[in-house]
C-alpha cells in the first residue's frame, strides 16, 4: 500500500510540474522603464471591495463575455488604483478591455476610461504565459526593477493586459 501511495505522489508531481511547463511557467518577464507615447481607453466596470468577493470574479467574466459578443478591443485589460496588499484585501479598480474606438455605445454599466499618453511605467512583459501564471511572475518582476533602480512608485496605478496568444504585460506607475 506505501508503495502504491509514493508512486501517486511522484505521478501527481510530475503532471502538476508538466502543467506549469506547459502554461508557460518557466518564462521570465522582460522588463523595461518606458513612458507611454499614446493615450490607451478602456471599456469596463469599475469596481471597490475585497479582492475575495465574488462581483470582483464576475466583473473578470462579463467584460470577457462582453469582449468576445461584440469583438470589442484586443486586449482584456484591468487597471487598479491601489495596491490590495497595503488597503488590506480591499481594491479600487476599473475592469474591462481596450478599446479603439470610444464612438461606439457599451452595454448597460459599462464605462469608457482614458489612460492618458505621457505615464512613466515599468513594463513588465510575457508571452506564452498563461494568463493565469502570468501576474505573479509579471508584478514581482516589475516591483524588482522599481527596487533595483531606486525609482518611486505612484501607489496608485497598475495596468493588466492579456492579449492575444498569451501576450500579457503589467505597467507600474512612476512619479
Amino acid at each position: 500500500m506505501t508503495r502504491y501511495l509514493f508512486l501517486a505522489i511522484i505521478l501527481l508531481t510530475l503532471v502538476a510540474a508538466g502543467t506549469y511547463v506547459y502554461l508557460g511557467g518557466t518564462r521570465d518577464p522582460k522588463v523595461t522603464l518606458e513612458t507611454t507615447g499614446t493615450p490607451l481607453y478602456l471599456a469596463g466596470q469599475p469596481y471597490y471591495g475585497s479582492v475575495r468577493g465574488d462581483e470582483f470574479g464576475q466583473l473578470f467574466r462579463r467584460a470577457k463575455e462582453v469582449q468576445t459578443q461584440q469583438k470589442r478591443g484586443s486586449d482584456l485589460a484591468n487597471l487598479y488604483f491601489n495596491d490590495p496588499e497595503t488597503a488590506h484585501d480591499t481594491i479600487s479598480a476599473f475592469i474591462g478591455f481596450t478599446v479603439a474606438d470610444t464612438t461606439r455605445p457599451l452595454p448597460a454599466g459599462f464605462r469608457y476610461r482614458l489612460v492618458p499618453a505621457g505615464q512613466r511605467v515599468v513594463a513588465a512583459r510575457l508571452s506564452g504565459v498563461s494568463y493565469l501564471l502570468a501576474p505573479n511572475k509579471l508584478y514581482p518582476a516589475a516591483l524588482e526593477a522599481v527596487e533595483k533602480q531606486k525609482l518611486t512608485q505612484r501607489g496608485d496605478f497598475y495596468l493588466e493586459r492579456f492579449g492575444a496568444e498569451d501576450a500579457s504585460e503589467v505597467w507600474v506607475g512612476l512619479k
